[in-house]
């Protein structure tokens, strides 16, 4: 090769590629033959230098590994992933101070990286910072989450997946002794077997339990509560209240009516972050108008100017036993399906609440599929069920859908056990705002 070559970034380009390609597809041989190549053409060459030091950090080489990172980084000392590298051979070698002020670079070059975030928590842990450890554990799961890798951790690199499996058990330890010292007045009051059900339900969701064998269409996407019929559709004779706000249905739509024509008040039902790992499911209605809503409750906050505007709905509403989750439930709202627009297919976050609808105004091609029933619905007639069920919806028609839409307690669950998932879900959240996790619970959820 002469110097002409030698220095033509088309011919470095090229052999980047091919090395990448070929460390990708587990071609290892070849993969270091060609980045020693490229060392030999551009002897900082980050790619080349990462492979190398990443091979030594694996064979816990780690004095060379940290000396090819630092190479590396001088020049791309911007590089996130070279500073989260060189963290892991700081730690390898026992040198831990150094590690964390190595992630801690890694995460002011990119907020929320995940990878920096679960090594960072895990070297907190091991220094007896567990408070501390257990803020970090918490960040790295919500941003992993957003990024897919909970989903997908079969996938992973062994060792990242080692240490979130690490941060998921530190986090149910944290939250199980948590959520026991939450239940314990409950549990004085009304005896251990009143919470049997609930016990088993938390033992689920920590992953001290298997979840149980449930219809295929039924997936809770938060919490499963166990030993109860999985029943899809629900009958009216199993809420005879339902006929109240059926008689009320003219007055409802009147103020229905008053607020579309206001045309304020309405905002997308769908927002959420374009980055996060499940809005592709949601692109077509991700921050549009073509699913509004009308909100008297959402997330349990009550929007009180809605409310003051449509006193005869929210007065009803108030009257009736909803699902009440600080910070999860009630979700009531006027749901409006512009024409043309489909809901896509999705479950629930947990099968202790029932959605209901109460149509309003219903032109024709429009319908809900709920596992395998497909149903249309009638202005006036509750419909009644299990969101947690697989489930869509869908305008054909040229004019705008609305019903209204709120959600009951499955009445499956003893009054005891229903107090008794409030405080689970509503301590849930505290937990997290405690370790410094401002998340809710939040419902991608209801049915259009």
């Amino acid at each position: 090769m002469n110097a002409s070559s030698a220095s033509d970034p088309t011919n470095i380009d090229a052999l980047t590629e091919n090395a990448r390609q070929s460390a990708q597809t587990g071609q290892l041989q070849l993969a270091a033959s060609l980045y020693t190549q490229l060392l030999q053409l551009a002897p900082g060459h980050p790619d080349a230098l990462n492979f190398f030091g990443t091979r030594a950090l694996n064979s816990q080489q780690f004095s060379q590994s940290i000396e090819l990172f630092q190479r590396a980084l001088a020049t791309h000392p911007k590089d996130a992933s070279l500073h989260k590298n060189l963290g892991l051979a700081y730690r390898g070698l026992g040198a831990l101070p150094e590690a964390l002020a190595a992630f801690d670079t890694a995460l002011n070059i990119r907020p929320g990286y995940p990878a920096a975030l679960l090594h960072k928590a895990a070297i907190l842990e091991q220094l007896g910072r567990h408070q501390e450890a257990l803020n970090g554990y918490l960040a790295a799961l919500s941003q992993a989450d957003k990024h897919g890798w909970l989903a997908q951790a079969a996938g992973l690199p062994s060792g990242l997946r080692h240490v979130m499996q690490r941060a998921i058990a530190a986090v149910q330890q944290a939250r199980k002794v948590y959520l026991t010292q939450a239940l314990m007045p409950l549990r004085a009051k009304h005896g251990a077997q009143a919470l049997a059900r609930v016990d088993r339900c938390l033992r689920i969701y920590l992953g001290k339990e298997p979840l149980p064998a449930t219809h295929p269409q039924q997936r809770c996407t938060f919490i499963t509560f166990p030993d109860i019929p999985a029943q899809t559709w629900f009958e009216h004779g199993q809420f005879p209240w339902l006929a109240e706000i059926e008689g009320r249905t003219d007055e409802i739509r009147a103020e229905l009516n008053a607020v579309l024509s206001g045309h304020e008040g309405f905002r997308p039902f769908i927002t959420i972050p374009r980055d996060h790992a499940g809005a592709k499911r949601w692109e077509a209605l991700n921050d549009s108008p073509d699913w509004n809503a009308f909100f008297f409750y959402r997330d349990g906050q009550r929007y009180d100017e809605n409310c003051k505007r449509c006193p005869v709905t929210s007065a009803l509403l108030d009257n009736l036993p909803l699902s009440h989750m600080a910070g999860h439930s009630p979700e009531t709202f006027f749901s409006v399906l512009k024409p043309g627009a489909h809901i896509p297919a999705h479950t629930g976050v947990i099968n202790t609440r029932l959605v209901v609808h109460l149509p309003l105004i219903i032109p024709p091609d429009c319908g809900i599929r709920v596992d395998n029933i497909t149903r249309g619905w009638n202005e006036g007639e509750c419909i009644v069920f299990d969101d947690t069920f697989e489930h869509e919806a869908w305008n054909n028609s040229d004019q705008p859908r609305v019903v209204l839409i709120f959600d009951i307690w499955n009445p499956y669950l003893t009054p005891t056990e229903q107090e008794a998932m409030r405080i689970v879900v509503e301590e849930l959240g505290r937990f997290n705002q405690l370790h410094g996790q401002d998340q809710q619970i939040h419902a991608l959820d209801q049915d259009g």
